[in-house]
């Protein structure tokens, strides 16, 4: 049997929790939006989450930016946008959302649920601009390689409510590594650096090539390439993601009748929010929506999701780590 512990511990003086089932180890930060900080095979030893080398943790107000302030690596939750944005429809409408959604900015509601063999982390976040409640349940069992990730957003309100949600967890990349999705997938492009990279913006097939890359492998930091893609509804059983390494793979499947997109934010040494070296990482994005603007997914691709007055909807996600 591999042990199986939880145990708390301090991060940069934040409380932390730290869950190791002798096979996949885990810490969650509850004051920093429910931040995963570290999510590492214990076989191997690889860390498969990035962490910011000069960024440290801080709590910051509601409505500052994301992406100045706070993109200090590591697996956060984006909802009920992505992008900073005025909502876009009534009764909301022109209300404010900030850079990266309403969730990491808050210190969430966090609760430890243990059973014999499995132990599942509980998150809850209250809206600010926005009348919802929204959950995440993230359970690791006892000598699996698999998390599983179970969402809910409810509406307290009378009134349907519209959002895009992604999960945004920055991995840790090396050169060489391989990224896989489903051939049947179809990008849109949100924007690349340098800005004319791909002659096309809709309808691209993975892999695809353009100067500076060749997918499925992953290149040199002085590539000092980024692109951010997001697809359109995947394939009934094409909900999948994988990037492998040459000691394991960080592996992800959904439901795509529940969780219909995939989105990936690439920086191969292109760009740094505060100037200094630019970041070399990858963001692996299941997503609800067009990315990233709510306003942009409701009025330009009528992509996105809507919660009815007083009713929820709920979506889950795995997690594989193999070695």
């Amino acid at each position: 049997m591999s042990p199986f512990s939880i145990s708390p511990t301090t991060i940069e003086g934040f409380e932390s929790i730290r869950v190791d089932n002798g096979v996949v180890e885990l810490t969650l930060i509850p004051a920093l939006g429910g931040k995963i900080s570290s999510l590492r095979d214990a076989h191997t030893n690889r860390e498969w989450l990035w962490r910011h080398p000069r960024h440290p943790y801080k709590r910051v107000p509601h409505g500052s930016s994301y992406v100045a302030e706070a993109d200090t690596g590591g697996w956060d939750e984006c909802f009920p946008s992505v992008a900073a944005c005025s909502y876009p429809s009534v009764p909301w409408q022109g209300v404010a959302i900030q850079d990266h959604g309403e969730l990491w900015s808050q210190s969430t509601d966090f609760e430890i649920h243990e059973q014999a063999d499995k132990v599942t982390l509980f998150n809850s976040w209250q809206g600010v601009a926005l009348p919802y409640t929204f959950t995440r349940n993230i359970t690791v069992t006892e000598n699996s390689a698999w998390l599983h990730i179970d969402y809910e957003a409810e509406n307290q309100s009378e009134q349907p409510m519209d959002y895009v949600w992604c999960i945004h967890p920055l991995l840790a990349i090396e050169p060489g590594m391989q990224l896989y999705l489903p051939a049947s997938a179809r990008f849109h492009v949100a924007g690349t650096i340098p800005t004319n990279l791909l002659p096309s913006l809709e309808n691209l097939q993975y892999p695809f090539e353009f100067p500076g890359l060749k997918f499925p492998s992953l290149p040199e930091i002085s590539a000092a390439r980024a692109i951010k893609i997001w697809s359109d509804p995947l394939p009934s059983g094409e909900a999948w993601a994988t990037l492998r390494a040459h000691d394991g793979e960080f592996r992800m499947k959904w439901d795509a009748t529940l969780l219909p997109q995939i989105a990936v934010w690439m920086n191969f040494g292109a760009w740094a929010a505060d100037g200094g070296i630019p970041y070399y990482n990858l963001g692996l994005e299941p997503c609800i929506g067009a990315q990233d603007s709510l306003a942009d997914a409701v009025n330009q691709y009528h992509l996105f999701g809507a919660l009815p007055p007083h009713d929820s909807k709920t979506w889950q996600l795995e997690i594989e780590l193999t070695s």
